[in-house]
C-alpha cells in the first residue's frame, strides 16, 4: 500500500468519525431542546432548511414539506408541560462522500400534560384534551406517559453542517404512568394514529397553501407497536 493509499484511507476514516461525533451531539442536543421545549432551536439550528424535510410519527402518517415539519415543533409554552428523552444504542452509517447519513436509536421518554389539575387547562375543543390519557377520581384529565420508541433519521450536510432531513418516530409503546403497556395496549390500539395528528396542531397561521388544514401527506409507512397478540417486528429497515 502506498503512502498516498494510506492517507486516504487514514482521511476517510477522520470524516467517518467527525460526522458520527457530529450526528451525536446533534441528537444529544435535540433531547435537552425537547425537555426545555425549545422548539423553535430544534428547527432553526437542527432541521434543513429543505423543503424535501419530512416527519412521521407513530401511525399520524408522514408529513412532508417543511412548512409542515414546523408545525410539529412551534407551539405557545403551556404551564405543567415536560418532555423528557434518552436516547440510546445508536446504528449509525455514513456514505463514502461524508455528505449523507443515517441513524437509528432507542428512546425512552416520559411526556406530562397537567391538564385540568394545572394553571392552563384545555379547553373542550383544544387538541389538547385528545391526548390526555389519565383522569383522577373527580374527572380531572391529565398526563403522565412513559414511552419506548425508535428514532430512525436520515441527514444531509447543509452549509458545512449535519442537519436532519427525515425524521420517523416509531411507537413500541406508550402508556399512563399507573398503567402498564400491556394491560393499555388494547385501548391504545384503538385510537392510535387519530389523536397522535393532534400533535401537528400548531399556534403558528397556516400558509397559504395549506387551505386552512394541516393534514398528513401520506400514510404511515413501516410501523410497529405492541399489542398482546403481536410478535416483535422491530428491526431497522
Amino acid at each position: 500500500m502506498t503512502i498516498e493509499e494510506r492517507l486516504f484511507r487514514l482521511e476517510e476514516r477522520m470524516r467517518q468519525s467527525e460526522a458520527r461525533a457530529a450526528i451525536a451531539d446533534l441528537m444529544s442536543r435535540y433531547a435537552f431542546y425537547c425537555g426545555a421545549g425549545c422548539g423553535e432551536r430544534i428547527l432553526t439550528e437542527l432541521w434543513t432548511k429543505s423543503d424535501e424535510a419530512s416527519l412521521e410519527y407513530g401511525a399520524s402518517g408522514v408529513y412532508t414539506e417543511h412548512w409542515k415539519v414546523e408545525t410539529f415543533y412551534q407551539k405557545e409554552p403551556v404551564p405543567g408541560k415536560l418532555t423528557t428523552l434518552s436516547f440510546s444504542t445508536p446504528l449509525l452509517q455514513v456514505s463514502p462522500d461524508g455528505e449523507s447519513a443515517r441513524g437509528i436509536w432507542m428512546a425512552f421518554s416520559t411526556e406530562t400534560d397537567a391538564g385540568d389539575l394545572g394553571t392552563a387547562v384545555p379547553d373542550i375543543s383544544d387538541a389538547r384534551r385528545a391526548l390526555l390519557s389519565s383522569e383522577t377520581a373527580e374527572g380531572k384529565c391529565y398526563r403522565a406517559e412513559i414511552l419506548l420508541q425508535k428514532y430512525d433519521v436520515n441527514f444531509v450536510v447543509e452549509d458545512g453542517v449535519w442537519k436532519i432531513l427525515h425524521l420517523h418516530v416509531s411507537e413500541y409503546f406508550r402508556c399512563p404512568y399507573d398503567r402498564d403497556w400491556v394491560r393499555y395496549a388494547k385501548e391504545r390500539l384503538l385510537t392510535d394514529g387519530m389523536w397522535l395528528e393532534s400533535l401537528f396542531a400548531s399556534s403558528k397561521p397556516l400558509p397559504p397553501q395549506s387551505h386552512g388544514e394541516n393534514l398528513p401527506s401520506g400514510p404511515s409507512t413501516e410501523h410497529w407497536q405492541y399489542g398482546t397478540d403481536r410478535v416483535p417486528d422491530t428491526l431497522p429497515g
